[in-house]
């Protein structure tokens, strides 16, 4: 009897060491890329645009940045943010819808210049100006 309690005794504790592998092989710490760059962040991060994209923020009574230099082939995106009251995009003869939200998108193929632009709606209250290489 007493062979047999060991070998039993023995079977569970290989039992019990050979089921606790496979846990301690799913424990943290490894495998994963923790590094910075494998972080997506969304929340309130400042306006990012793709490489031949300028991002022109709309809000009450300005333009942000109101002054931009860009290449010629840039599209230009107006994005409304945080706006209470209604603006426009006019530039080169041109006037945007009348919004609170959303976007506006020029592509400024002209090369060498400037074009100031404006509200619509608070003219020479509220201006813009873009300069292409």
């Amino acid at each position: 009897m007493i062979c047999i309690r060991r070998i039993i005794g023995t079977g569970v504790a290989l039992v019990v060491v050979v089921g606790a592998l496979p846990l301690a092989a799913c424990g943290g710490g490894g495998g994963g890329d923790d590094s910075p760059d494998a972080i997506t962040v969304i929340g309130n991060e400042p306006t990012q645009a793709a490489a031949g994209e300028q991002v022109i923020e709309v809000k009450d009574n300005m333009f942000a940045p109101d002054t931009v230099t860009i290449k010629s082939g840039t599209k230009v995106i107006w994005k409304w943010t945080g706006t209470a009251n209604a603006h426009s995009i006019q530039l080169g003869g041109q006037t945007s819808p009348e919004q609170t939200s959303g976007t506006y998108e020029r592509t400024l193929s002209q090369g060498g210049g400037s074009f100031s632009y404006q509200c619509g709606v608070h003219k020479e209250a509220m201006v813009g100006k873009i300069i292409i290489e």
